[in-house]
């Protein structure tokens, strides 16, 4: 069993062929997949947007592969329509555990610690989407410049999730997302898969309860 987890991949109207042609080959290479939030970017387009781009060419492979879609910040279950949603995931949640090899899988966006909501903000508001595009093109271009490296300068904010793991078990583990730094820390389990976004490629992948993380790109 090999079960491919990504997140914050904050798809929008516009259509990377490098990007589309990388999910489509690690989707399919997997038995299972769990999108682990901020799959869509409810910041920048709304949900029918979204639905009606070229993405949805990912949707049936999406929808053979049973998807556990976990809800982000960037597209949470108010951004949704939650019966479109159903096109490409079976299951819809906050988070989702299972159990492989006798070791418990955890995995969760990260907002419920770390919170970014949006309140009392109106996500459609042309002035909210111009601020939430600058943010992504300036994350972007520093990608761009630097590589991963500026990864490490957001690394701090997953002590926020951190602080709130109950104390270390041989057998459970905890992938979240959110905070766009990928981290391992062993001595307790946790895991921050990164980003699917700006070229580049970090997610898990666990086959037969053994834990692989991954650093590529997908603008190559």
């Amino acid at each position: 069993m090999k079960t491919l987890i990504f997140s914050d991949s904050h798809l929008t109207q516009q259509f990377e062929e490098n990007k589309f042609k990388y999910l489509h080959h690690i989707i399919s290479s997997s038995d299972q997949v769990i999108i682990n939030g901020d799959f869509w970017d409810g910041f920048i387009i709304s949900f029918d947007q979204f639905f009606n781009s070229k993405w949805n060419k990912l949707f049936p492979l999406l929808k053979k592969k049973k998807t556990i879609y976990i809800f982000g910040n960037h597209d949470s279950q108010r951004l949704n329509d939650l019966d479109r949603i159903k096109h490409f995931s079976d299951i819809q949640s906050m988070s989702h555990t299972f159990i492989e090899e006798g070791k418990i899988f955890t995995i969760e966006h990260g907002q419920r610690y770390f919170p970014t909501e949006l309140n009392n903000i109106n996500a459609n508001s042309p002035y909210f989407r111009r601020i939430s595009k600058f943010v992504k093109f300036t994350e972007r271009i520093i990608a761009h410049i630097s590589g991963d490296t500026y990864q490490k300068l957001l690394i701090k904010n997953n002590r926020k999730l951190k602080k709130h793991l109950p104390n270390k078990s041989d057998h459970s583990y905890f992938i979240f997302g959110h905070t766009h730094s990928p981290e391992v820390d062993w001595s307790l389990n946790f895991i921050n898969s990164g980003i699917m976004c700006h070229g580049l490629a970090q997610y898990v992948l666990i086959k037969d309860g053994n834990i692989e993380i991954i650093k590529d790109r997908y603008d190559r």
